[in-house]
């Protein structure tokens, strides 16, 4: 009798975790597959040279929707942030393997100014044209160009 007791206290827990578990993982799934979803790490850049820069966070999967982007991230994808973003700072830059982990051999960073003036990271596989709004790639053209004529 005591053991069932203890079994049947036991029991419902590991449903609930197994549940969990499960609940978790088709969540994951769901988001990854959903159109105009992609792999990103975000951080704040360092306000000053003497501040150090904070490390990048795990990889959680982004989606434009007009000038904001919408990261997900959490074990479940479960939590959202939104980064309303007003432009694009610069072109997109080659990034170190071993430091922006978890996104491929050839990582880029992308600086974006956010509508309060705080400058973004952005840190992605490839910049995706079909994905970010217009505004922001004719701003990254322009930033491109002016680039070129600076080399």
């Amino acid at each position: 009798m005591l053991i069932s007791a203890i079994l049947l206290f036991l029991g419902v827990p590991l449903w609930m975790v197994a549940g969990m578990i499960i609940l978790i993982i088709w969540n994951r799934k769901r988001v990854k597959k959903q159109p105009g979803i992609f792999p990103v790490k975000v951080r704040f850049e360092a306000e000053s040279d003497a501040e150090e820069q904070s490390k990048w966070p795990r990889t959680g999967y982004a989606q434009w929707v007009h000038d904001v982007l919408i990261v997900r991230s959490g074990m479940g994808l479960m939590q959202s942030t939104p980064y309303g973003i007003h432009g694009v700072e610069t072109a997109e830059q080659d990034a170190d393997p071993h430091e922006v982990k978890g996104l491929g051999d050839h990582p880029k960073v992308l600086r974006a100014r956010m509508d309060d003036g705080t400058i973004l990271q952005v840190a992605l596989t490839e910049i995706h044209p079909e994905l970010a709004p217009d505004r922001l790639l004719a701003e990254r053209e322009q930033s491109v160009a002016e680039a070129r004529q600076n080399e």
